[in-house]
């Protein structure tokens, strides 16, 4: 017989998910069929499937120390033989951009990764299972494009994961970008289209052209401007895939880098000149005020490519902090 103590990061799970992950030697079927039997308890009565473990409940598992450890299939022996992160990950959480016991918000460089991809390039997700305990899966709570640098979330907890993803789901959470475009404008506005992705690429079409079409919103603050670039502030409403890169340029003002969506000659020049390479797109805050969760997370622009290019504009434009809002 042995007790296990649910564990704070394991809170709010459903016990037959939980008992799943806990015991990944076990299977399903058999596990369900212990519960049946009474050889898994919860609290010392009989568990169902769909109860909810919390923390503090202890789970008693009738089942002899060599048989438990199988069906834990040797999880803590894994995890000692982790390799270490690689310098670039290690060095956003030396120190991070926000931390206390449920959340820790990083600020990505442009260039990496959010989520692995077929290369076995490093990314923020490898990151984020160093904060993997017991069933508990840690997973970037929102993403950014390889190109966007700034704030991503990473919950520490099974409570704080669920909350935030149902903040974003529900558009709770408030999003702030920065962005250097081509253009001059000078009044603030909003891009409320309908967007279509197709051929890994999205599009912006009218309600009546596709029944897949969602909506995407946001509005724009012009920080500065000289007729041929302008920087600005967006704050993002709905988070579909490409939305800022997508709306700017059916506005006429595609992002500066962005040759997917812009044009590939007047950033083939930006490149000889800067090395630019990628979109200047930058998540620089992101915020949630409820009575569940509390963050309010900014990132200061370090990418080299859009310092170097605002220096090269002569403008004295502050940002988070270190050229400011």
């Amino acid at each position: 017989m042995i007790d296990y103590r649910i564990p704070q990061s394991a809170d709010g799970q459903r016990l037959d998910r939980f008992l799943t992950k806990f015991m990944p030697g076990a299977g399903k079927g058999l596990l369900m069929k212990m519960l049946r039997k009474k050889r898994i308890k919860r609290n010392g009565r009989r568990a169902e499937p769909k109860d909810t473990v919390v923390q503090g409940d202890v789970l008693t598992f009738y089942f002899s120390e060599e048989t438990f450890h199988k069906f834990r299939g040797e999880t803590e022996q894994k995890l000692s033989k982790t390799p270490p992160l690689p310098k670039a990950l290690a060095d956003l959480a030396a120190p991070p951009l926000y931390e206390d016991a449920h959340l820790l918000g990083i600020n990505k460089p442009a260039g990496l990764l959010t989520q692995p991809d077929r290369t076995g390039a490093p990314s923020v997700a490898d990151l984020a299972a160093r904060y993997s305990t017991g069933t508990f899966h840690a997973a970037p709570a929102n993403r950014l494009d390889r190109g966007t640098s700034g704030v991503i979330l990473i919950p520490k907890d099974y409570g704080t994961q669920k909350i935030l993803s149902g903040a974003i789901r529900e558009h709770q959470t408030q999003k702030t970008y920065l962005a250097l475009v081509f253009g001059q404008i000078t009044e603030a506005g909003a891009c409320d289209d309908r967007l279509v992705r197709k051929n890994n690429k999205t599009r912006v079409v009218s309600e009546a052209d596709s029944s897949e079409s969602k909506r995407a919103l946001l509005r724009y603050t012009p920080i500065k401007s000289n007729g041929h670039y302008t920087l600005l502030k967006i704050r993002l409403y709905t988070g579909k895939t490409h939305q800022i890169r997508v709306q700017l340029a059916h506005l006429g003002h595609p992002i500066v880098g962005d040759v997917k969506y812009g044009s590939a000659e007047a950033n083939r020049r930006l490149k000889r000149q800067y090395g630019l390479s990628h979109p200047l797109l930058h998540a620089m805050r992101y915020s949630l005020d409820s009575k569940a969760l509390h963050f309010d997370i900014e990132a200061p622009v370090t990418d080299p490519a859009f310092n170097q290019i605002l220096d090269a504009l002569q403008w004295d434009v502050k940002l988070c902090g270190k050229r400011g809002e």
